[in-house]
């Protein structure tokens, strides 16, 4: 008979597995984005986004960084630096670029040539969550829906990730969530993902009529925002439209 040795690394393994909750909770929970989106009558567009990550998060990650490859760049600049590269490798996405304008703060910016096509690249072209029509747009996201995001968005599938959203925590209040997030982040956490916000401005190409969900900030200009919390819960839909001519 044949005795295998299987050594583990315990502390070294735990960080790791931790390092990879607590990067996938920071992309999506840590940050307040507030994104421009331009829609050109023709399809084309301009997304400008700018990223704030409060310094909490960061912390976090650099206390996990002794086993990642050694980098001229801090943890962050080379998440968004990364997926700017990913989003140049997009058909339908031209000129994506990212800036760091302040410590934890980054614009991140690209121009697609189609949003039918964008859909279609990040294999959303079946989906129904985005209804867009010659003039008008609408969005809802339920519990029910939320496989459909799973397939634009793939690292929600990630069983690291999966246990911390919608799909796990049906029903759970939001002290319970938060409480959950102190168990795994400490003290901070909690404030920090309550403080996270997405917040989206979209200028159309025409005079809005219409606007659900979301604040008319002129005839051309809407803005649609909600807490990420709402998100990781999705007690309630997140849902917004907006109709122009």
């Amino acid at each position: 008979m044949f005795a295998t040795e299987l050594k583990f690394d315990y502390p070294f393994a735990m960080k790791r597995f931790l390092f990879s909750i607590a990067i996938i909770l920071i992309i999506l929970t840590s940050c307040t984005v507030t994104e421009d989106l331009t829609i050109n009558a023709d399809g084309s567009g301009k997304s400008y986004s700018d990223i704030n990550v409060e310094q909490f998060f960061v912390d976090v990650l650099e206390d996990f960084s002794d086993f990642l490859p050694e980098s001229d760049q801090t943890i962050m600049d080379s998440a968004v630096s990364g997926y700017a590269g990913s989003l140049g490798n997009i058909e339908s996405i031209e000129n994506a670029e990212w800036e760091k304008t302040g410590e934890n703060q980054y614009i991140l910016s690209f121009s697609y040539k189609s949003l039918d096509e964008l859909l279609k690249d990040f294999n959303a072209d079946s989906q129904t969550l985005l209804d867009i029509t010659g003039n008008s747009i609408s969005f809802h996201l339920d519990i029910e829906s939320y496989a459909e995001l799973k397939e634009i968005i793939p690292f929600l599938s990630d069983p690291n990730f999966e246990v911390y959203g919608p799909e796990y925590n049906q029903g759970m209040s939001e002290d319970d969530y938060l409480d959950m997030i102190y168990f795994l982040l400490g003290e901070d956490g909690p404030d920090a993902i309550r403080n996270g916000l997405i917040s989206v401005t979209m200028n159309v190409p025409g005079t809005l009529t219409e606007v659900t969900g979301g604040e008319k900030l002129d005839d051309n200009s809407v803005r649609f925002s909600f807490p990420i919390i709402d998100f990781l819960l999705l007690n309630e839909p997140i849902e917004f439209s907006a109709a122009w001519t």
